[in-house]
């Protein structure tokens, strides 16, 4: 079944390829002219010297003099410029040949990695972050500076922030929270989007900014495209192919607009058979099969007042999981809001967000030879969940007196479900159900307030303030009866309040050098799993988890000192932190069960709070324009944390590694030489997470591009080798010591329209 489906939809990428060049064959020439502007500081509308603006999909950029005034050349007609500057928050605007435009930058107060992603270009707050639309938002996410992933199989990969994971780290679409439903995090909320809705990826690095979820270490926001106006029609495409496990993919996009009103859709598939690592035999059920539709149209009900509807549906199935005791039948999303956007009552902005989304995963080991693992041998054990959302999110931003204020508020109802059939091959052994999590209603809503203000043109002060707080408690009597026991109370209910601070000191040394210190002391809440969880599986250290009601927040004290230098040759951004973290999460023995006979290991845990600990570590960031088009790039990452209570390293935490690439991009022509490496990793948690060391490595891709002028100037030709020595390696962050891709070879081709 799993080859008959990806055949025919392999099928349709090869027809979508040929209409795609049916219509290049109809493309109109290249057209000549040029735009000119000036970007300007939105709060005091002061020229912002040094400004970067950028074509979008081309290397053609320029520098805005001190009074922030451009000009630059367009090619082709319509193009979306990116407009970056140290300090401000990125800036995209629409402009055609004899446009004068004023573009105004909001100042950013806390540090982050914006990645916009446009056309064929992604251009990151990272100087070394891809400087082209990758094959997966993961992808995207594992080549930023602090960022890795955790991978448990060939498909959704979950992102970890400075050795931050899980309910430690803020993952959301569009502000919006999105909770995974299996209950052994398969399916993050990053694998439901794809590059195609992509407008940004948003990376926020520890407790500096905590508009974005409650967090410790850091948050991640995809930003999903918004339909375009001023643009009649345009669209674009791609379909692409690699060598190893016949990897395929077929993505495009359309816009239109016409007066108020524009609308955008979105579509994708992309699906691999089995892959193989380096030098390694092909690795079984190791496939996956994968779909994404997305929609959204804004109307324009006034002069700065818009309604924008959206929807996003992805759905994946047969996804193997070599690493794992099952496989997923089906992963499957469905997310919607309803936004409005506008000024008024004295505000500058105003933004109202209704949501709804729901998640269902389900998985199975019923083609899986269970007599021969160690793990609950000889059964079956089907398990399914789902997580459902509802809720709406408010912001307002205003100045007084010279002081930016920013008010968000958010509140969501989560109910999640999750148990497990277990159907035993032994005769005399009864069929038995497990609830996972046991009907958990959870009502979430937090506050924060963030102010603002520049004391001198060189120093400019920010802070904020959250308030979190929940309520929650479990549907399922027999789950409530299980806690009471635990707990020794009749209520298992709880409410949680926690409080969050940050503040933050920019220091322009020139116009195009800045420094930042940060300071924070934040709270996150406990996920619902680490509260009401039963008998969850841990796949890194093959123990069963149960919650514990009574967790107790984890906190993080944490200092941040940085620098940015954004010239016409050379761009660096690095910073340096210190974390100190107090009621740890941990999962300690659980002696009141005994797996096994006498004498045998324990092999269950429960949630608790392991004490103190502390983080640290930095990323350093670079790119050397070295003329003619050539660029060079790189990167390195560090991260190190210690659970001083039990005195052992924090468990999960990425070694030191890093990308460098050298690139070319000039005349339609795009080449890149990378490499990324990571250190052996030797510090790991063998008490608290039964975690094991790994190797360092060093992997070589080789990409190019071509994007011919005249009549075929939409035409986007790529083709690469990932892997180029087949080297056989293991990502620290791999579960069960999973292998990774070995060498491939790919080709795609797009277009522009």
């Amino acid at each position: 079944m799993n080859w008959q489906m990806g055949t025919g939809n392999w099928e349709l990428g090869r027809r979508f390829a040929g209409a795609v060049l049916f219509v290049l064959a109809a493309s109109a020439s290249a057209q000549t002219g040029e735009v000119a502007g000036r970007v300007l500081d939105a709060e005091t509308e002061a020229g912002v010297v040094g400004a970067t603006v950028r074509v979008d999909g081309t290397g053609r950029g320029v520098a805005a003099d001190a009074d922030g005034h451009f000009r630059i050349a367009l090619q082709g007609g319509d193009h979306w410029l990116l407009v970056t500057a140290v300090g401000y928050a990125p800036a995209r605007v629409h402009a055609h040949d004899g446009h004068h435009l004023t573009v105004r930058l909001e100042p950013s107060a806390t540090a982050f990695d914006a990645v916009t992603v446009e056309g064929e270009r992604a251009v990151a707050g990272a100087p070394s972050a891809p400087s082209k639309t990758p094959a997966t938002t993961e992808d995207l996410l594992a080549r930023l500076p602090g960022v890795r992933t955790i991978q448990r199989a060939n498909f959704a990969a979950e992102p970890v922030v400075r050795g931050y994971q899980g309910g430690q780290v803020s993952l959301t679409i569009d502000g919006m929270p999105v909770y995974g439903a299996c209950v052994d995090k398969m399916d993050p909320a990053s694998s439901y989007v794809e590059p195609e809705n992509l407008a940004a990826v948003e990376v926020s690095k520890g407790a500096g900014d905590l508009s974005r979820g409650s967090q410790i270490g850091g948050a991640v926001d995809l930003v999903t495209e918004r339909p375009l106006f001023g643009v009649a029609f345009a669209a674009e495409g791609e379909a692409g192919v690699e060598s190893n496990g016949l990897a395929r993919r077929v993505r495009g996009s359309a816009n239109w607009s016409s007066g108020p009103l524009a609308a955008r859709v979105s579509g994708s598939y992309r699906g691999s058979g089995d892959y193989a690592p380096g030098g390694g035999e092909t690795i079984e059920t190791s496939g996956y099969e994968k779909r994404n539709l997305a929609a959204a149209a804004t109307l324009r009900l006034a002069e700065g007042h818009a309604l924008t509807a959206q929807v996003l549906t992805d759905d994946a199935w047969l996804i193997g999981y070599p690493a794992l005791l099952m496989d997923a039948v089906l992963a499957q999303a469905r997310i919607g809001s309803l936004e409005y956007e506008g000024r008024g009552l004295g505000l500058d902005r105003i933004d109202l967000k209704a949501y709804r989304n729901r998640v269902d995963h389900y998985m199975d080991d019923r083609e899986r030879n269970v007599l021969a693992r160690e793990v609950m041998r000889g059964m079956y054990m089907p398990m399914g969940g789902y997580s459902d959302v509802i809720g709406g999110r408010a912001e307002a931003g205003t100045t007084v007196a010279g002081t930016g204020l920013s008010l968000a508020a958010d509140l969501h109802r989560l109910r999640q479900f999750g148990d497990m059939t277990m159907y035993s091959l032994y005769p005399g052994i009864r069929d038995m159900v497990l609830l996972n999590v046991g009907d958990v209603e959870a009502v979430n809503g937090s506050i924060t307030l963030e102010a603002r203000r520049s004391v001198t043109h060189r120093l400019a002060l920010a802070g904020s303030v959250r308030l979190d707080a929940t309520a929650r408690d479990v549907g399922r009597e027999e789950m409530r009866q299980l806690f009471r026991r635990r707990t020794g109370s009749d209520e298992v209910a709880r409410e949680l309040v926690i409080p969050s601070a940050s503040a933050t000191a920019l220091f322009a040394v020139s116009p195009r050098t800045q420094l930042h210190l940060t300071v924070a002391d934040a709270g996150r809440l406990p996920t619902v799993v680490e509260q009401y969880g039963h008998y969850v599986y841990n796949y890194v250290d093959g123990y069963f988890y149960t919650g514990d009601p009574d967790l107790r927040p984890e906190r993080s004290r944490q200092v941040e000192v940085g620098v940015a230098h954004a010239g016409a040759l050379f761009a660096v951004e690095a910073a340096a932190y210190a974390h100190r973290l107090s009621d740890v999460v941990v999962g300690l023995a659980d002696h009141s069960v005994v797996g096994g006979l006498a004498g045998s290991t324990y092999r269950f845990r429960l949630y608790d709070n392991g004490g103190e600990g502390w983080m640290a570590g930095g990323e350093v960031s670079a790119l050397a324009r070295l003329g003619g088009g050539v660029e060079a790039v790189g990167s390195v990452s560090a991260a190190f944390g210690h659970n001083t209570t039990f005195d052992e390293p924090l468990p999960m935490i990425p070694p030191v590694g890093g990308v460098a690439a050298l690139r070319y991009d000039r005349g339609g022509l795009f080449a890149e030489a990378e490499t990324r490496w990571a250190l052996a990793q030797d510090r790991v948690a063998r008490f608290t997470y039964a975690e094991r060391p790994t190797d360092g490595f060093a992997v070589v891709a080789l990409r190019g591009g071509w994007r011919p002028g005249g009549a075929l100037s939409g035409l986007r030709l790529q083709a690469g080798i990932e892997n180029l020595f087949d080297t056989f390696y293991q990502e620290h962050l791999a579960i069960s010591d999973l292998a990774a891709r070995g060498r491939s070879v790919y080709a795609t081709v797009g277009f522009d329209l």
